[in-house]
């Protein structure tokens, strides 16, 4: 069975995003991905859509364009899963109640930067052709971020070598629920 990295991010041409009601959340610093913990910051607060109304509502979406929010019911469905990873933190829009979905799992070592391509390669930005190191992949699949790419993307490690990977597989669990929103990018498959 191949093992596959997936490179996710919230829909955002199909599906509203989410913007936080207080301006002092929306500082880029608090929702900087660095795989530290956000539960002092980034709880119970209010938010509301964009003002986009023809677009639906995804189960996931993006937050204030930099974070991940994940429908309640999603996130209790698959709860298991995204604190295999990371930490669900409540807030609402109106009556509606969303999780902030922050991902605290950190692989280091797995990217090959010198054989990798950015963007702009001088600060690991903007990550186009990744070449990972077989022998650093993840024991399970999981849902991780990279210090080499400065934590920039968000990644899926695929494997369905047994049950427990399968249970813990982000590409598996939105295809057999049919959760929208979300888009799997393919940058590398290992045989």
């Amino acid at each position: 069975m191949s093992k596959v990295i997936y490179k996710i991010t919230p829909d955002v041409n199909h599906y509203r995003v989410i913007f936080p009601d207080d301006e002092t959340l929306c500082e880029s610093k608090l929702w900087k991905p660095d795989t530290s913990t956000k539960e002092s910051t980034l709880i119970n607060f209010s938010a509301h859509y964009n003002n986009e109304k023809e677009a639906p509502l995804g189960d996931f979406t993006a937050i204030n364009l930099q974070g991940l929010a994940i429908r309640d019911h999603v996130a209790n469905e698959l709860a298991e899963l995204f604190e295999d990873s990371g930490e669900l933190l409540p807030f609402y829009v109106s009556n509606d109640n969303w999780y902030f979905y922050n991902i605290t799992r950190k692989v280091e070592g797995m990217l090959d930067v010198e054989m990798s391509t950015f963007m702009l390669p001088s600060l690991n930005i903007g990550l186009q052709k990744a070449v990972f190191k077989k022998e650093k992949l993840p024991k399970h699949s999981c849902i991780f971020k990279m210090a080499e790419d400065c934590f920039e993307g968000t990644y899926v490690f695929d494997s369905r070598i047994n049950d427990k990977d399968i249970s813990l597989n982000l590409f598996c669990a939105l295809r057999a629920h049919g959760f929208t929103g979300l888009n799997f990018e393919e940058i590398a498959r290992f045989d």
